[in-house]
């Protein structure tokens, strides 16, 4: 099990913003469109840090100093996706709630802060283990769909490559934490890489079954609050050509090779909800 150095990490975020490489103009529809919808993704995905950081995880002091470092850097990739669409003529703004999705967006904003925070509370340190798999779930999916943005336009390529370094070192740190709560015996232990600290993480079962619940319950980024129509055309066409399907199922491989997920495929179960209603084959996952 390699560790990840959160010092380390924390002392030195990658801002995308300062990056020196200007944005490319008159790209194509198709890769403006995933632009798009990468950026309201990755904005959204600051929402998620208050709905953490009000249950048991915030206790966890390399996991809060994580997400303090992983919001900045979240911010400045919104900054840049949101400069690269400046520059190619297309509003900045988030698309539109469904009827579903206003419902959704009042109970996630008025109510669930409230009632996950005392139901996760009782729960007790498990509840980490599934915000950590959610985080892994969604650095990995979005990680791959920036690398393959250059596929829609060569121009892309060097903004892809930023975007992806970004993500494997979220990744990393998601990958060391669950393999280590998934893996260790109940009561304090020493965190990878820090020998000298004892963190209290609850018990093995109880973080594998909150890890499995996190990712029966896993929704495509960005689509919680909207019609799946744009999500469903950009994964298309990211993952419908040069084996974007074999990289999806690597992903699930990588995840089900954690200690008690096994069983898991998430990111192409969300692929394939999301592109059920398309008239290809549902088997194929739609692409």
């Amino acid at each position: 099990m390699s560790a990840f150095d959160v010092r380390a990490y924390t002392r030195d975020p990658l801002d995308l913003r300062e990056s020196g490489t200007p944005e490319p103009p008159g790209l194509r529809k198709a890769a403006v469109d995933a632009v798009a919808y990468l950026w309201s993704v990755e904005r959204a995905a600051l929402d998620r840090v208050r709905d953490v950081l009000v249950t048991p995880t915030h206790a966890d002091a390399r996991v809060t100093a994580f997400l303090i470092t992983w919001t900045f850097e979240q911010h400045a990739l919104a900054e840049r996706l949101a400069g690269v669409l400046a520059v190619n003529g297309r509003a900045v703004q988030p698309p539109p709630d469904s009827r579903q999705g206003r419902v959704r967006r009042v109970w996630d904003e008025r109510v669930a802060p409230t009632v996950g925070a005392v139901r996760s509370n009782l729960l007790g340190a498990d509840v980490t283990s599934g915000h950590l798999s959610a985080g892994w779930l969604d650095a990995a999916t979005t990680g791959l769909l920036h690398r393959r943005l250059a596929h829609l336009d060569p121009r892309l390529a060097e903004l892809s490559r930023l975007v992806h370094a970004l993500k494997a070192r979220h990744l990393e740190f998601f990958t060391a934490e669950l393999d280590w709560r998934l893996s260790i015996a109940p009561a304090a232990t020493a965190a990878p890489g820090r020998p000298g600290t004892a963190r209290r993480v609850g018990s093995v079962t109880g973080a594998r079954r909150h890890g499995r619940r996190a990712a029966a319950a896993w929704r495509w980024p960005g689509t919680r609050y909207v019609k799946p129509g744009p999500a469903g055309e950009v994964a298309r066409q990211l993952l419908g050509r040069h084996g974007g399907i074999d990289e999806v199922r690597t992903l699930d491989a990588s995840f089900a090779a954690f200690p008690g997920l096994a069983r898991s495929h998430p990111i192409e179960a969300g692929l394939s909800a999301l592109l059920g209603g398309s008239r290809r084959a549902p088997g194929s996952a739609g692409v």
